[in-house]
C-alpha cells in the first residue's frame, strides 16, 4: 500500500493461518528477509544455541579452535547487513591472531 512518497498503510497476510489484515496507519516499513539462521549443516560441529544460532564468546570466537562465526548466523539480535560486516571484520582480525600465536607469519602470503 504505497504512496506517492511514502508507506500509507500495510497488508499483512499470515501464512500459517491465512488470516490478512489491513493497518491503515503505518508510516514506514523495515524489510527482514528471514528469522532462522541457516546453520543446519553445522550441527554437530560447533555448538548451536536452541534456535540454531552460533554461539559465540569473546566476539566471534565458536566452540571450535580456528572457526570464528559473524553475521546474521550469531545475531540474534541485530541480524542486520552493517553489523555483520563489522563482526566479519572482527572474525578476520581474531583469525589473523589466532594464526600469530601459533607462529605464522601473518604478514607474508606464504599461507
Amino acid at each position: 500500500m504505497l504512496g506517492e512518497k511514502s508507506v500509507e498503510g500495510l497488508r499483512v497476510f499470515n501464512n500459517k493461518t491465512g488470516e490478512e489484515k489491513v493497518m491503515d496507519d503505518v508510516k514506514g516499513l523495515f524489510v527482514a528477509i528471514g528469522h532462522k539462521p541457516n546453520t543446519e549443516f553445522l550441527k554437530g560441529f560447533i555448538k548451536l544455541d536452541d534456535h540454531g544460532y552460533v554461539v559465540v564468546r569473546s566476539g566471534t570466537k565458536t566452540s571450535k579452535l580456528g572457526v570464528f562465526a559473524a553475521g546474521d548466523v550469531s545475531d540474534r539480535h541485530y541480524r542486520q547487513a552493517i553489523t555483520a560486516a563489522g563482526v566479519g571484520c572482527m572474525a578476520a582480525l581474531d583469525a589473523v591472531r589466532l594464526l600469530a600465536e601459533r607462529g605464522v607469519d601473518v604478514a607474508s602470503d606464504a599461507y
